[in-house]
């Protein structure tokens, strides 16, 4: 399968070797319509909008009994959790999985089972909102490695989009249901997640702000990395001065931390500049 398909492909797969003919056209193909942008959407689509209905059937499960129903439709609900997970590592962003919310009446909060899929989403959505604020942009040099300032300045974009993508889940109305289903019940988990979600506005207010006050140098910064060694000493004026200027009018990222970190890595692009002049 392509790695990349439009939205909607029509497949026809042949059962047989041999030539297909219009007498064993029908019994000897399967056709297929192919949604999404990859194959892993397509999985997604087919596990929830044909695969879950039937599981989720009462009529099929009348044979299983409560035990087994109850087996198969957690491990269902993880399967289509993880896909969908999958779904946003591959496009590099941070994707909450939603639950199916149905029942009867609509009445979600009656419901144990139901209730307990609904916390353990919230434990999955906590694991991952915590895994973006814990991303460190020293991470690079606590490693040993020397990055330059193109890596800090992508790092903020990539947790920018990353906090912005989180905080417009968190406002969809499919996860609004999620969380007052759960405040019906008085789950134990609304308050954690409740600040943990403020923790996710104050980091995204700082992501945003560091990612529009670094665009700033990304002009001198790829002259930096690109440009002839014998240019770079017209370059250092004004870097400098667009990084006062950030010192002074940032909200968040003038302390001396953050520009002592980000000076370093200008002259990690020096250094590496050096080392390719001298070498030739």
């Amino acid at each position: 399968m392509p790695s990349r398909l439009p939205k909607m492909k029509c497949l026809a797969i042949s059962k047989m070797v041999g030539e297909l003919t219009e007498a064993n056209i029908r019994t000897a193909t399967v056709v297929a319509e192919i949604g999404g942008m990859s194959s892993f959407e397509h999985l997604e689509l087919v596990s929830k909008n044909v695969l879950l209905p039937v599981l989720s059937n009462q009529t099929n499960q009348l044979s299983w009994g409560d035990l087994t129903s109850r087996e198969i439709t957690d491990c269902f609900h993880s399967f289509l959790s993880s896909s969908a997970i999958l779904c946003g590592q591959v496009k590099a962003e941070t994707r909450l999985p939603t639950p199916p919310l149905y029942g009867d009446g609509g009445s979600i909060s009656e419901s144990t089972n139901r209730i307990s899929l609904l916390e353990s989403t919230i434990i999955t959505w906590t694991k991952q909102i915590k895994n973006v604020l814990k991303q460190d942009p020293e991470a690079q040099l606590k490693l040993g490695f020397h990055p330059t300032p193109d890596v800090e300045i992508s790092f903020w974009k990539n947790k920018a989009n990353n906090l912005n993508s989180i905080f417009e889940q968190l406002q969809s109305p499919s996860t609004r249901r999620v969380l007052k289903a759960l405040d019906q019940a008085k789950s134990t988990y609304c308050t954690t997640f409740a600040r943990l979600c403020k923790e996710v506005y104050a980091a995204r207010l700082e992501a945003n702000d560091n990612m529009k006050n670094l665009r700033t140098l990304e002009k001198w910064v790829n002259k930096l990395n690109e440009d002839d060694f014998g240019n770079l000493s017209a370059m250092f004026k004004p870097m400098l001065h667009t990084l006062m200027l950030i010192w002074k009018h940032s909200t968040y990222y003038n302390t001396p931390s953050r520009l002592v970190i980000l000076v370093r890595e200008m002259c990690n692009s020096i250094i590496d500049q050096a080392c390719r002049f001298i070498s030739g």
